[in-house]
């Protein structure tokens, strides 16, 4: 089962972003897919998630640091910094495990979005050390 994020163009479902159009080359040209679709409560929420998502690429791509040259490893340590934890601890023996939470649309209030929204590119912004209005509009060039 993969999640892909997709818009509606007149008839067509569009891949979103470019990671949700390499999920879709998974498939094979033809393959009859079967969906479950949602729509989103708000499509600026949805080009927010977008924008982030770009924001994390840029940033594993503009670094020679090894714990932040892949989008993954960024948007972790991102919601590490943010202390972006879901509500749950997990202890095991003596270590203590805490959940990231997603920083999907559809898991925030458009309030909390925003506010995290900046949070994350500050954080980016000053990996790169870069102004944050500048890695905010090459995301959104993108």
């Amino acid at each position: 089962m993969k999640k892909i994020t997709v818009q509606l163009k007149g008839k067509l479902l569009i891949p979103y972003s470019e990671e949700d159009l390499q999920e879709l080359k998974t498939f094979g040209d033809n393959q009859i897919l079967k969906a479950q679709l949602t729509g989103t409560r708000r499509q600026r929420s949805l080009q927010q998630n977008k924008w982030l998502h770009v924001m994390l690429r840029l940033t594993s791509e503009n670094t020679t640091d090894p714990d932040w040259d892949t989008p993954d490893k960024v948007k972790r340590n991102v919601k590490m910094a943010m202390k972006f934890f879901e509500n749950d601890v997990i202890v095991e023996g003596n270590r203590v495990y805490f959940e990231l939470r997603s920083f999907a649309f559809d898991e925030m209030e458009q309030n909390e979005a925003d506010i995290k929204y900046n949070e994350a590119k500050l954080i980016c912004a000053k990996k790169l050390k870069v102004d944050p209005k500048e890695l905010e509009a090459r995301a959104k060039e993108e």
